[in-house]
């Protein structure tokens, strides 16, 4: 089975590169017998001479939508997961920005398996070897296992719980790195917890006496209920929001609590976790159908300040029931800004990938959407 051989990453091949012309110089004769004639500068300055034989012509890079057949992830086995996932975060131009400027940092530390591995597949994305890349994404299926063990066997699991194991795991390595970078006169600092981190305050109040108390927990995602019969993303976080009653015994005797969440600060990625998946009262997994009306923009406010989210990818999950099915991904095109008048979105379905738009993916995932990335507008 492919996922137990060593596969070494290839270069990345030659239709890839960017080409170089090469000019040759003409070669002297060791003898003249007749002095040749120097071509008249026109009395132009030496200076500006100099200049323009300095100047190079930059290589032209092809539109990414004129090489999106070759953008998508073979799956071989039940791998719709983690491709989904993977695609996702390979849209977040800052997340992976900011991973590939520290290779300095994280490339010295042996434990840095998962981030190399996101490195080689993101490197191997405009490649048409099918080869290289079932030899990536294996390493980093390994290199996420070794960690948490539930991804070791080739069944389908659930992109949620995959994709927060991923940022857990990168995130964990922190402190390494950080103690690493210092002893090399140097910085790190988690990509996770630049895009994706935020806080949340969490409060509880006796409805008798009204103490309680709070606490602070971070997150790099939130899990969102959904509103019956269909709601705005917008609805589902202020639902998220709100005063609910607690069973709690106070010290006054008193049984029932408020308790509320809020936003302290945001993240530059907000994840949204949409919990179509729960349990029946006979305790069986079934999938909620209910539509959600997918906002291009959605306004989010916290004890900070507020700000205004643009979608730029989607993980849907495709499928009648909650245990049968198949994940894709939509996601906006890196090469355009948030504010692209041709409104470019590729979908990736594993290896087939095709071109849509962000109206197209409001409109026909509103009941298959399950994870929504929203990037904040700077």
């Amino acid at each position: 089975m492919f996922w137990k051989k060593r596969c070494k990453v290839g270069p990345i091949p030659e239709e890839q590169k960017p080409k170089e012309e090469c000019h040759s110089k003409p070669k002297t004769p060791k003898h003249h017998t007749k002095k040749e004639e120097q071509p008249k500068q026109n009395n132009v300055p030496k200076d500006q001479l100099k200049r323009k034989k300095e100047v190079t012509v930059a290589p032209i890079k092809t539109p990414r939508y004129k090489q999106m057949s070759c953008l998508g992830f073979p799956n071989p086995v039940q791998i719709c997961y983690m491709n989904s996932c993977l695609q996702s975060l390979l849209t977040l131009v800052c997340f992976i920005r900011d991973i590939s400027q520290q290779q300095q940092v994280w490339s010295l530390s042996p434990n840095a398996s998962i981030i190399r591995s996101l490195i080689d597949i993101k490197e191997s994305h405009f490649s048409s070897n099918a080869r290289q890349k079932l030899c990536v994404l294996a390493a980093f299926k390994k290199a996420v296992s070794l960690r948490d063990s539930e991804f070791e066997d080739l069944t389908q699991k659930d992109a949620h719980e995959f994709l927060t194991s991923v940022l857990h795991q990168i995130r964990s390595l922190g402190q390494e790195l950080q103690v690493l970078a210092a002893s090399n006169g140097t910085t790190y600092s988690c990509p996770v917890e630049n895009n994706m981190v935020f806080k949340m305050l969490n409060t509880r109040k006796c409805k008798s006496c009204g103490t309680g108390s709070a606490r602070e927990e971070d997150f790099t995602n939130l899990s969102l209920d959904m509103i019956p019969g269909g709601g705005t993303v917008h609805e589902m976080i202020e639902d998220y929001q709100k005063e609910t009653e607690l069973e709690y015994l106070c010290k006054c005797g008193g049984t029932v609590s408020g308790q509320q969440s809020s936003f302290i600060n945001l993240p530059r990625v907000l994840v949204l976790h949409v919990k179509r998946f729960k349990y029946s009262p006979t305790y069986q997994l079934i999938k909620d159908h209910d539509p959600i009306v997918l906002s291009r923009e959605v306004v989010v406010s916290s004890k900070k300040g507020g700000g205004c989210y643009s979608l730029v990818s989607t993980v849907n999950h495709i499928g009648p029931t909650a245990t049968t099915g198949h994940y894709i991904c939509d996601g906006v095109d890196p090469d355009v800004g948030q504010r692209d008048p041709t409104d470019r979105w590729f979908t990736y379905n594993d290896a087939v990938v095709t071109e849509t738009s962000g109206a197209s993916v409001c409109d026909h995932r509103q009941r298959t959407s399950y994870i929504l990335f929203y990037q904040r507008q700077e």
